[in-house]
């Protein structure tokens, strides 16, 4: 009888994770049995399963350290993965600093906590967004001519006990995109491109948190940015998720490292999900 393994996800999802059956499908065909449980679910036994994959836990945002504990207990139990050292990094974006101390190109990002003065950017277009959260949830672009809303933002975050985050919007995803590059096991899997989530004329995210994503092979420069930002992390992480986008010079920077619960765009990659599960498989010690 093969291992058993879980692929992680949440009693409520903002939209349905189309990935999990294209996984539980990959599994079988590896010889696997995969279940679906949500992390928030407690009547969830952790350690029937040989290792517990984090798919789609999308409510966590608004119970951080319920799930931060949650890893802890089942990493205790179980083979988590990504692992929790990994996943407590990732899941504030704090981590961006972390990432430019080891000399990883990063869009440059300032920190708000509550009761701090809030000093904002002085470019003529800006963002301010949550430490925690995810799909431009709380994600707002400013532009010169409505700047003086900013303030008003930051205290709407600081007053949900949240650290503000502000940087600098890259003006060239306008038209070049934001890419999204794929590794699984430390190799690259694929990428794709997509335009941007922020609307100019809005500054909030429209109704598609990806929109128009389309395959893209990443540049040497890209790839060594991304493998820069995975090196950075606490522990080799699995699977990760890098989105870069292009400064002003044409150069690529990391604005997240996406390693707890990133939707993966399996379908623009064949046989993606294949190297998903090989690579859980050729984990040291699991015996598969």
């Amino acid at each position: 009888m093969g291992a058993r393994i879980v692929l992680v996800t949440a009693t409520e999802l903002p939209v349905p994770d189309v990935e999990l059956p294209v996984l539980r499908a990959a599994a079988a065909r590896a010889g696997l049995e995969a279940d679906v449980a949500a992390w928030d679910d407690p009547t969830v036994a952790w350690d029937r399963y040989d290792a517990a994959l984090i798919r789609s836990t999308w409510n966590y945002f608004d119970q951080v350290e319920r799930f931060q504990d949650w890893t802890d207990v089942v990493s205790g139990v179980t083979r988590l993965v990504n692992s929790a050292a990994t996943i407590r990094w990732n899941s504030v974006k704090t981590y961006l600093a972390d990432l430019l101390a080891a000399g990883v190109p990063t869009v440059p990002t300032t920190y708000l906590a509550p009761g701090e003065p809030i000093v904002l950017s002085d470019d003529d277009d800006f963002v301010v967004k949550p430490t925690v959260g995810g799909g431009a949830r709380g994600a707002r672009r400013f532009r010169a001519f409505d700047a003086h809303e900013a303030p008003e933002h930051v205290s709407a975050l600081h007053a949900q006990g949240l650290t503000a985050m502000v940087q600098p919007y890259q003006s060239r995803v306008d038209h070049d995109g934001e890419r999204a590059v794929v590794y699984f096991g430390g190799e690259f899997s694929h990428a794709i491109v997509k335009g941007p989530v922020l609307s100019a004329a809005t500054g909030v995210r429209g109704a598609d948190a990806h929109p128009n994503p389309e395959p893209y092979q990443p540049s040497d420069a890209e790839h060594a940015v991304a493998r820069a930002a995975l090196a950075a992390a606490p522990e080799t992480p699995l699977y990760g998720r890098l989105d870069l986008v292009l400064d002003d010079a044409g150069q690529p920077l990391v604005m997240e490292a996406e390693l707890i619960e990133p939707h993966l765009f399996l379908e623009f990659a064949p046989g993606a999900d294949d190297r998903l599960i090989s690579a859980l498989k050729r984990l040291p010690g699991g015996g598969w």
